[in-house]
C-alpha cells in the first residue's frame, strides 16, 4: 500500500473514512480482497508470498493498514514481515495503543514501515524508523511512503481532492475517481528519497503505472453505525480489472459482489 488518505471525525454518518491505492510489481502474486477462508472474521487482500495483507478489516470493528518507507539505506524487509501486522492487530485483544507500543518494543524485528490502527475508540499512527507514535486527532490526515502527512505534492493533492470530496458525498465513485489520478509533480517539487530520479518522478502521482510495477487495487472504506462498508476495485496492469463491495452488518457479513468489469 502506497498511500492512504484518512478523514476521522469529519463526517456525521462515517466515523472513519479510508481511501487508499495499494502500489506493487505487477508480478507478486496478489488475491484480492476477500473474507479469509482461515480467519473468517478478516477481508482483506493477500500478499501470496509472504501471506500477509496491506489493508484489513474485521468484523469486531477493527482496521489495520501498512506502507513501506521509502529509504535505499534502509532494510525494506526485516525478520517479521509488516504484511503480517494488521493480521496480528485484529487477531490482538490489546487496544490500538496497546499494541502499537508493543510494537514499538519489537521495531528492530521489522524492515522500515508505517502502520495505522483504529479500534472504535482511538486512530493510532506509527512509523518504525522515526519510531513516532501518534494518537491521530480528528481531521484529514495521509501516509504515503515517508511519515503522516509528510507534505509530498501527492500527499497533498490527495488530501485536498478527499476534502473537496467528502463535503458533497462518500459514494465510492467519488473516492475512486481521486485515486486514479495519474498527474505526476513537477520536477522541482519532488521529494528526494534516495531513489533515482526518473523513478521518483514515476512514484510522484498517486495512480502509478510504469515498468512492470504499479497500482494493483484501490480500495475505500467507511465505517457506519452498523459495520463496515467496503468497496474495492483492483486493476491488471494499469486497467480496470475487478470491482467488489462488501457490507459488514453487526460482526455477520452481507455482500454486494459485481461481475469482473468488462
Amino acid at each position: 500500500m502506497c498511500i492512504i488518505v484518512l478523514g476521522y471525525k469529519m463526517h456525521p454518518q462515517h466515523d472513519l473514512i479510508v481511501a487508499a491505492n495499494r502500489d506493487e510489481f505487477y508480478k507478486r502474486p496478489t488475491k484480492e480482497m476477500e473474507q479469509w477462508e482461515d480467519a473468517p472474521h478478516i477481508w482483506a487482500g493477500r500478499d501470496l508470498e509472504k501471506m500477509g495483507t496491506w489493508l484489513a478489516v474485521s468484523d469486531n470493528g477493527r482496521f489495520a493498514a501498512v506502507t513501506n518507507y521509502r529509504d535505499p539505506r534502509l532494510p525494506l524487509v526485516g525478520e517479521k514481515s509488516r504484511g503480517a501486522v494488521p493480521v496480528d492487530f485484529i487477531n490482538s485483544s490489546l487496544n490500538a495503543l496497546q499494541f502499537t507500543k508493543q510494537l514499538q518494543e519489537e521495531r528492530h524485528l521489522y524492515g522500515a514501515f508505517n502502520v495505522v490502527l483504529y479500534d472504535e475508540e482511538n486512530l493510532v499512527y506509527y512509523n518504525t524508523v522515526m519510531n513516532e507514535l501518534t494518537i491521530i486527532p480528528p481531521g484529514i490526515h495521509c501516509i504515503s511512503n515517508a511519515t503522516l502527512n509528510t507534505p509530498w505534492p501527492k500527499v497533498k493533492r490527495l488530501k485536498a481532492a478527499f476534502h473537496e470530496t467528502i463535503q458533497t458525498t462518500t459514494e465510492e465513485e467519488a473516492l475512486f475517481a481521486i485515486l486514479k489520478d495519474t498527474i505526476r509533480a513537477d520536477n522541482q517539487d519532488l521529494p528526494a528519497t534516495g531513489v533515482p530520479f526518473e523513478v521518483e518522478q514515476k512514484l510522484s502521482s498517486i495512480f502509478i503505472h510504469f515498468d512492470g510495477y504499479g497500482t494493483r487495487a484501490s480500495t475505500i472504506v467507511k465505517s457506519t453505525d452498523k459495520g463496515w462498508d467496503i468497496a474495492e476495485r483492483s486493476f491488471t496492469n494499469g486497467q480496470r480489472a475487478r470491482d467488489v463491495r462488501f457490507i459488514l452488518v453487526q460482526h455477520t457479513k452481507r455482500t454486494e459482489n459485481s461481475l469482473p468489469h468488462r
